[in-house]
């Protein structure tokens, strides 16, 4: 089951909110220690997924994959997190209009940064990105 953030935090029923919540930190249930991670991920995936960091515009792996179907799992974990149907074509980063939810919680979790929403992996904690609204999109959204 696909929903967006927008419809689980912002949307008709405000019971939704605590779904997309994104869990507190260090009570996900894949846990590793900096070590661990330091030893499964590049210093690039660590520098994003575990630091906030940014990849370069345009230098994604996946940034011209669209497959047909499928989903986009989490490089820290393995965690479904984007249906293939969800991923559209942007301006040099992956771009997605849909995460997986399951009733319970939605895979991708929301926390305040500033003045943006960050999007983390609700199994193990990794940054994602970042989640725009008022994008020309049918959800009106970009993760």
């Amino acid at each position: 089951l696909s929903q967006t953030l927008s419809e689980l935090a912002w949307g008709l029923s405000s019971a939704f909110a605590p779904a997309m919540a994104a869990r507190i930190p260090g009570e996900y249930p894949f846990k590793l220690t900096d070590a661990e991670w330091k030893q499964k991920l590049t210093p690039a995936e660590f520098r994003v997924l575990r630091e906030g960091g940014t990849e370069a515009m345009g230098k994604g792996e996946f940034c011209k994959f669209f497959p047909k179907k499928g989903y986009f799992a989490c490089k820290g974990c393995d965690f479904p997190l984007y249906s293939a149907a969800s991923k559209y074509p942007d301006s040099g980063w992956d771009a997605y209009n849909k995460c997986y939810w399951n009733g319970d919680l939605c895979h991708v979790g929301g926390r305040k940064a500033g003045g943006a929403l960050e999007a983390v992996c609700n199994n193990c904690g990794s940054h994602l990105g970042h989640v725009f609204f008022g994008q020309k999109n049918e959800t009106q959204e970009r993760h």
